[in-house]
């Protein structure tokens, strides 16, 4: 058999046209991940930064108002409202700002779950979705612990 004879039976004559419908099945032979895939991938990172910010933001509102609580009742009276207006309106407005902190933490939940089931960015998610539940349980013990604080140094 000589090769002119393999050639012919293996592939095309140099007469005939190359089929190029031929296309590849979706993702086999790219290294890039799909659109959809990618979006997935950013979604538990936005997820993880979300929460990691609320639990940040929320931490630090509660440390501000157990740590400066104390000090101005006891220099303005027992009840939050003896202080001084502008105070009481830092307070609530604190406190206000544990709306924002909820939000954010419930938006970081859903984008942890995208990314968890896209299986994409799993680590990311599930650390999303642990900072966002951990929050709402470390704000009192923030406050009480600074408050305590606060009271032992008097």
């Amino acid at each position: 058999m000589s090769l002119q004879n393999t050639q012919s039976a293996v592939g095309p004559s140099s007469t005939e046209t190359p089929h190029t419908s031929w296309q590849p099945a979706a993702g086999a032979g790219t290294d890039a991940p799909s659109p959809e895939r990618r979006g997935r991938a950013v979604a538990s990172s936005w997820g993880f930064a979300l929460a990691l910010i609320a639990l940040l933001g929320s931490i630090a509102t509660m440390a501000f108002v157990g740590l400066t609580v104390v000090p101005m009742e006891t220099a303005s009276g027992y009840h939050l409202s003896d202080t001084p207006a502008w105070y009481q309106t830092a307070v609530l407005g604190s406190f206000g700002s544990l709306l924002l902190w909820t939000v954010m933490g419930i938006a970081a939940i859903v984008l942890g779950i995208v990314g968890l089931v896209g299986n994409r960015g799993a680590i990311r998610g599930v650390l999303a979705i642990v900072l966002s539940v951990v929050a709402p349980l470390l704000v009192p013990v923030v406050l009480g612990t600074t408050m305590a604080v606060d009271i032992a140094q008097l």
